[in-house]
Parts: C-alpha cells; structure tokens; sequence
C-alpha cells in the first residue's frame, strides 16, 4: 500500500530500533521486545520521512536513486525531493 520495497522499510525498522533482524517467508522478525505503540511510532516516522511528500502531503510517492542520491517523486504534484540513505 505504501509503495516501498519490503527490505528498504524492514531496514529502517531494524535501525531505529537499534536491533537486529531478518525477512522469513515474508515476515519480518526483530530480536527483542517491541511493544506496539513502538512500532506504530517507528511506522509514522518512516511514512513522514519516506512516503508523504513534502510539498503537497500526499502519499502518491515512490523513491528514486540517481546515482549514489536517493529522491522521493511526487505522482500527485511532480515534486522530486531529496530523501536521506536508511
């Protein structure tokens, strides 16, 4: 629904958790103990950093890399903004 690749998001799950993890049959495991409003917490913080755009608000965005530099597209208002590495 997001529009992400699965390891890109799993990734930034894993860093601000400051945890280790893997993808098993689609899943995702975290080691440790997460408590849900944790993990909403971090979902939020992913979406506003990687999802909404940051001109217009909408979620109708999809991440490009150009060379070493990664870009969150608009499809709503044609914006191209700057996203930072994971």
């Amino acid at each position: 629904a997001m529009n992400r690749d699965v390891k890109h998001v799993f990734k930034a799950f894993v860093k601000a958790l400051a945890t280790r993890g893997s993808i098993h049959e689609g899943q995702a495991i975290l080691k440790g103990k997460f408590s849900r409003n944790q993990l909403e917490e971090v979902l939020k913080g992913y979406i506003e950093e990687y999802v909404k755009c940051p001109v217009c608000k909408r979620p109708d965005t999809r991440i490009v890399k150009e060379e070493d530099f990664f870009f969150i597209v608009c499809d709503a208002c044609g914006a191209k903004s700057s996203a930072r590495k994971v």
